[in-house]
């Protein structure tokens, strides 16, 4: 998936790797997908960080290229998206201008490559349908 999403709720955490003294760091962020449809899905952004950074300020717009793992109890359980290509959009995002900075690009795009696994079925909302697709993060010639 990838798209302009606004950022909120940032927290930059640590992790032990089981049975061992190695960590990682990450930076947590609440974020929504919007659709075409008006239907919006929330979704929690983790994006590898170095020890030492800082997360963003709340409602700082960024560009995201991330793998998505959408679980089919949305949207009770946000849309895990591990970023792997993160640019926040410099400024201020309190600031009334901040939003004039940011191209109109207002729908994320999902590509994927897998096989459909199931029939399709209504969601929630009444209106979004949703089915099974099978797919790798990683592939080979």
């Amino acid at each position: 998936i990838f798209g302009f999403f606004a950022l909120a709720n940032g927290k930059h955490v640590k992790t032990l790797k089981a049975g061992s003294s190695t960590a990682t760091y990450h930076c947590l962020y609440e974020a929504t997908i919007q659709c075409t449809s008006g239907v919006v899905f929330p979704a929690m952004l983790h994006v590898y960080s170095p020890f030492n950074d800082v997360a963003l300020p709340d409602n700082t717009v960024a560009f995201v290229s991330a793998k998505a793992s959408i679980p089919s109890s949305i949207p009770d359980k946000p849309v895990l998206l591990e970023g792997m290509y993160v640019v926040h959009i410099p400024g201020d995002p309190t600031s009334d201008v901040y939003e004039h900075t940011i191209p109109d690009f207002p729908y994320p795009m999902v590509v994927g490559l897998g096989v459909v696994a199931t029939q399709p079925w209504t969601l929630a909302n009444g209106t979004s349908k949703a089915f099974t697709v099978v797919s790798t993060d990683y592939v080979q010639d």
